[in-house]
């Protein structure tokens, strides 16, 4: 019991303390979260690039689909990125939020495929 509690404790006191941290880290000028999400995308390109390999190799159609998954992941990546070279942009935001759902639905697709 004493063990449980002082676990809530610190909990609560890590949920406050992230709400209280009002700035994203910087490396250099860059931010980081947006700096990470650039190589997300450069690796998200490569994998794409595999995959479609794969699919011209073989032909499975699930190849195809996680191979689109893999493109749209590394554009939604990309735009997020793109804030470190333009300025805020309020659309990228909603516009990633749709990539990402149409991403988890391709990866679905593609695990659940009967073909090959």
């Amino acid at each position: 019991m004493k063990y449980l509690l002082i676990t809530a404790i610190l909990i609560m006191i890590a949920l406050v303390q992230a709400q209280e941290d009002a700035g994203d880290y910087m490396v250099g000028n860059w931010e980081l979260e947006k700096a990470l999400s650039f190589v997300n995308g450069v690796i998200a390109l490569a994998l794409f690039t595999i995959t479609l390999a794969a699919y011209s190799r073989d032909g499975r159609k699930r190849f195809l689909l996680v191979s689109l998954a893999f493109f749209l992941f590394s554009i939604k990546s990309f735009l997020i990125s793109s804030e470190l070279f333009i300025a805020e942009l309020t659309w990228v935001e909603p516009v990633s939020i749709v990539f990402e759902f149409v991403v988890l639905l391709l990866f679905f697709s593609g695990v659940i495929s009967r073909e090959g």
